[in-house]
């Protein structure tokens, strides 16, 4: 990155402590991502329903274009993430290597959030490829630059064990408050407002893109980069290592491999569920927009989050984040099996998705502190740190994870026969849509949660 582009004191972080402060927390770790979160939340769990009950593109070259698209975006969006964690590896400047990403990136999500709900209609070929393509810049060019950045935040901030414990319960705790406003404003209210029509959604989407623009560069101006930011003495080219040479100094730490094969599991299982959870609500568990299943399988289903953030430091400090995880678990597992006695049974369901939910606590919450320890592993044993490519690989997992996902339910649904509601006209989907549904959002967690609670054990202790 060229000298003179970051070096302008106006772009200086506004927390300039050695020391992580209260501002710092309050404004670049919780306000300043809640924004993309809120927006990644929308995107992820009604974009899709956007598509096939408002737009109804499901019958696209015969379902094909559908099932096959989400993945062909996340293919392309792997390879994106790739590349921008060479580009961050290789970013050096007063600002840090991965802050200055974030700026970049604010302007071209705000713009491609627009064009995601704006597409053109009257032909099929025009109205795949305008979906695809802007699909394809949102996730491959906007969010790519955004979530490489943010990934790396917390691992950055600090080397501090302690200090950094604490920052990534208040780093991922905008994802919760994201993931609840969402679930429980949007089928309440927001969503029977728009029902099918496509000019309110576009005007929700504006709304929400006015909304994110200025709390991303909240995120920006309010964090610091301690770790890799140089001083402006200092700037030079970043040494470059190869991608062959970084794989081989990461997979030498047990940390490191450890933790992308549990990302490969939870995030499958978390894709899937978040893409099926709308219709499982609607089809499954209540009726359609009745404006109050979807929100209390959230509200209360998600519930133990909040008192989470008060009892996941001290849980993990008093257990270690390795045993924490194993045990909760093993609570998730017995939650999901709950909510499968009965899947049709809001009580059941409801309080099956508590236990689920308290289960998931140390998971939810310590990701980010399990990948700066495993960073920092990475750099002891093979005495060099590997920031960008991690951060590559961390996001491509959780990329194609939700491609694997939307594409495995998206085809499902095309071939088990779903029915599309047609104005007032509700529909009633058949018994194979149903029991599909009740295994993308419980039967499947019941498979992962066993096999990440085995896996955990293979995680550092705690220094």
């Amino acid at each position: 990155m060229k000298k003179s582009l970051l070096s302008a004191r106006i772009f200086d972080s506004r927390v300039p402590e050695d020391r992580i402060t209260g501002r710092e927390k309050i404004l670049g770790f919780f306000m300043g991502p809640i924004a993309v979160m809120v927006m990644n939340s929308i995107l992820a769990n009604y974009l899709n329903v956007y598509y096939t009950d408002v737009l109804k593109i499901s019958a696209i070259w015969g379902g094909m274009f559908i099932s096959l698209f989400p993945i062909v975006a996340k293919v392309l969006d792997v390879l994106t993430f790739v590349l921008m964690g060479i580009v961050v590896d290789r970013t050096k400047s007063r600002q840090g290597k991965a802050r200055p990403w974030i700026l970049f990136a604010a302007p071209l999500m705000f713009i491609c959030m627009i064009l995601l709900f704006v597409v053109p209609k009257g032909n099929d070929n025009l109205t795949a490829i305008w979906i695809f393509t802007s699909y394809t810049i949102f996730y491959a060019v906007a969010y790519t630059m955004y979530s490489t950045a943010h990934t790396l935040m917390v691992p950055l901030a600090t080397k501090n064990d302690q200090e950094r414990r604490k920052l990534s319960t208040i780093a991922n705790t905008p994802g919760m408050a994201a993931g609840s406003f969402v679930a429980i404003l949007f089928p309440t209210i927001i969503v029977p407002f728009l029902a099918v029509s496509e000019s309110r959604w576009i005007k929700a989407a504006i709304i929400i893109a006015v909304f994110s623009f200025p709390l991303m560069l909240l995120e920006f101006f309010f964090t610091r980069d301690r770790v890799s930011a140089a001083k402006e003495s200092e700037i030079a080219d970043a040494r470059k290592i190869s991608l062959k040479e970084q794989f081989r100094c990461c997979i030498k730490s047990r940390a490191w491999v450890s933790l992308m094969l549990y990302l490969v599991i939870i995030n499958l299982v978390n894709s899937l569920f978040g893409t099926a959870t709308f219709y499982y609500c609607n089809w499954v568990l209540g009726s359609y927009n009745d404006g109050h299943t979807q929100a209390l399988f959230y509200a209360l289903g998600q519930a133990p989050l909040g008192i989470g953030i008060l009892l996941c430091n001290p849980v993990c400090r008093k257990l270690g984040k390795r045993n924490a995880l194993l045990i909760g678990m093993i609570i998730a597992t017995a939650g999901a099996a709950m909510c499968l006695i009965n899947p049709r049974s809001l009580p059941l369901v409801l309080t099956g998705q508590v236990v689920r939910t308290i289960g998931l606590i140390p998971s939810t919450y310590m990701v980010s502190g399990l990948l700066g320890d495993a960073l920092d592993d990475v750099e002891r044993v093979s005495g060099t740190r590997c920031d960008g490519f991690s951060s590559s690989i961390f996001n491509c997992i959780i990329t194609l994870s939700g491609g694997i996902a939307l594409c495995v339910f998206n085809f499902g649904i095309s071939h088990l026969g779903y029915q599309a509601p047609v104005g007032d006209l509700i529909p009633v989907q058949p018994q194979s849509i149903q029991n599909f549904l009740i295994f993308s959002v419980i039967g499947f967690q019941l498979i992962a949660y066993p096999l990440i609670g085995v896996l955990t054990r293979f995680f550092p202790k705690d220094r």
